[in-house]
């Protein structure tokens, strides 16, 4: 028998190698949005480290394909965790404010007029209703004493057309867009209230 075909009849019987996806990395850009406050002199804002909710601390694109399920896509994830890509969002967003002098971070104390403490509570795609959602909170502390200014929470869902990553991570984008435009509204007006915020950090 020819070597060649000897050679043929051998790979055929060996065993095939399927190849595993190649991972897919995805990000939360920072929304490119301005939210006006006429007559708001411009405030120094302290962003506190933006927490997560138990389950929410690692790189998973988490879905839910029954409402009593949740679980991590395979060969998908985010770049970082997504508490840290709503903390630069955030930062970012407020930097282009008019009414925002500047934008310190961390949780030692400063010279701020007003301080964020913000928690991602929820961000997952659910298969079954064909929707991404996403939940998160904020308080707003103002003033000298650093008293709670305000309260402010957004839950939202977004349809999503394809069941996948990409459409996963496009929509969870929209939805921090319009979690950001709401967010700013609520610390102008929490500012507005508070004209003679001083230096401080927020109680514990």
């Amino acid at each position: 028998m020819p070597l060649l075909m000897i050679l043929a009849l051998a790979s055929c019987a060996l065993p095939q190698v399927t190849r595993r996806p190649a991972q897919t990395d995805y990000r939360l850009r920072v929304p490119q949005v301005v939210q006006p406050a006429p007559g708001l002199a411009a405030r120094t804002l302290r962003l506190l480290p933006v927490r997560a909710a138990p389950g929410l601390e690692g790189v998973d694109m988490l879905y839910s394909p029954t409402p009593l399920q949740l679980m991590p896509y395979r060969d998908s994830r985010w770049l970082v965790p997504p508490a840290e890509m709503i903390d630069s969002a955030l930062r970012g967003a407020l930097a282009r404010q008019a009414w925002v002098a500047a934008v310190e971070g961390g949780d030692a104390a400063g010279r701020t007029d007003a301080s964020l403490r913000c928690r991602l509570d929820s961000l997952e795609h659910d298969v079954y209703a064909r929707r991404v959602e996403l939940g998160m909170r904020c308080e707003i502390y103002v003033g000298a004493a650093q008293d709670l200014g305000s309260s402010w929470s957004f839950e939202a869902s977004r349809p999503v057309p394809v069941q996948d990553a990409a459409h996963y991570a496009q929509a969870a984008q929209d939805l921090l867009d319009q979690a950001v435009v709401s967010l700013l509204r609520q610390t102008a007006r929490t500012l507005a209230r508070a004209p003679g915020s001083g230096p401080g950090s927020p109680k514990p």
